[in-house]
């Protein structure tokens, strides 16, 4: 199974990661469920209420966290506190370790890019309970560089720090949407469905797994 692009059998240079449902993964139910506990509001309610604050760009860099909970306080009813919105906000992630084990092994092959659509929040508890860094070379965060997958720019922010054309790089997420912006830049690129696959295709490649 080749992955996506026009260009697919070019050597890889570089191997790109996302990280939520590739090497992180998260629970938004249980997310949910935490904010509907602390602002009595329908599971509705609270899902109309992230939808509005999440147009004002906190993944992207144009609202900062302070911010990002005034808006979402003033929708919910709330008064939470930043400690309180933290607590909530990061309740339910954890580590995929067949993936920690490949990433170790795939980084005495080839050097390791993290593209991630995060926020400030989210990253610094990811960074400060699993050292998400340690397996890369550059980290390209959403809300560092001001633009989110699939916008064209983030997957050139790749091409510009590595040095790499794009069809020397391949691309993992888990978003047939992000795969196929990922593609359009001329990227190869892989969906992501679980480590098994993951690794059968790597092998197809040339990698040693």
């Amino acid at each position: 199974m080749q992955p996506t692009n026009g260009q697919a059998g070019a050597a890889v240079k570089l191997l790109v990661f996302d990280m939520g449902h590739v090497f992180i993964d998260f629970d938004w139910e249980a997310v949910q469920a935490g904010f509907c506990r602390a602002s009595g509001r329908s599971s509705g309610q609270l899902r109309r209420a992230f939808a509005e604050v999440a147009r004002l760009g906190y993944e992207s860099g144009r609202i900062d966290s302070e911010g990002f909970l005034f808006q979402l306080n003033k929708r919910l009813g709330t008064t939470l506190s930043l400690s309180e919105f933290r607590e909530l906000w990061t309740v339910s992630f954890h580590e995929n370790k067949d993936m920690v084990e490949l990433f170790e092994t795939l980084k005495q092959q080839r050097p390791l890019y993290l593209l991630s659509n995060t926020n400030e929040i989210h990253y610094e508890y990811l960074q400060s309970t699993f050292n998400v860094a340690r397996h890369f070379q550059e980290l390209i965060l959403s809300y560092r560089v001001g633009c989110s997958k699939p916008d064209p720019s983030i997957y050139q922010e790749v091409f510009r720090r590595s040095g790499f054309a794009a069809e020397q790089c391949l691309f993992i997420d888990d978003l047939e949407t992000n795969v196929k912006a990922a593609a359009e830049t001329g990227m190869q690129a892989i969906r992501f469905t679980g480590v098994d696959d993951l690794k059968m295709r790597l092998t197809s490649l040339g990698f040693t797994v």
